[in-house]
């Protein structure tokens, strides 16, 4: 910077009352706007540093400012973002199907994790049940397939609201004939 003449504390008002506030260095050529995350008091103290430095017969002074703070959590949020994503992405697609044909069931699973693929007869079926988990102030749903050895295989290990299992457990009944 060539000549600055003055340093001073520009006060900004957000929307909502808050308050920031950003040292700016005067000079006959530009202002120069320094960043704006430092505390009141933070500023302040380097307003008052470079004023003395521009009215002493001082050569230099070296400023330095970083945000890294800030860098630190956008950083942080991304990484978290991406691993809400990643969890996302590898849970598995559960696609059901009943063939009448060959009397057979076929759940299958994939994910990035891997594939799975259930398969039992049609007259293994006892019957459809909807079992449900509370979960925080509401009820979620899942629709399971209850063999006749009594073991129960959710057809989607999600669970969601129960108006949707409900209607996917009446067509299958519907579909099947039960």
């Amino acid at each position: 910077m060539f000549d600055p003449s003055e340093a001073y504390i520009l006060t900004k008002t957000g929307s909502k009352g808050s308050k920031s506030y950003q040292v700016i260095i005067v000079t006959p050529f530009k202002d120069f706007p320094l960043l704006s995350h430092l505390s009141y008091e933070q500023n302040q103290e380097f307003t008052l540093k470079t004023n003395d430095f521009i009215n002493s017969s001082k050569t230099s002074l070296l400023v330095q400012q970083n945000q890294r703070n800030y860098l630190f959590f956008l950083s942080l949020s991304i990484l978290i973002i991406m691993a809400i994503a990643a969890f996302f992405a590898t849970s598995p697609v559960t696609t059901c199907t009943f063939y009448k044909s060959i009397h057979k069931v076929f759940i299958e699973r994939k994910s990035l994790r891997g594939n799975q693929v259930i398969e039992h007869p049609l007259e293994n079926i006892l019957r459809f049940d909807i079992q449900e988990k509370q979960y925080k102030y509401s009820k979620l749903y899942r629709a399971v397939i209850v063999l006749k050895s009594f073991k129960e295989i959710p057809i989607n290990p999600q669970y969601t609201d129960e108006r949707s299992v409900r209607y996917a457990v009446s067509r299958i009944l519907l579909f099947l004939k039960l």
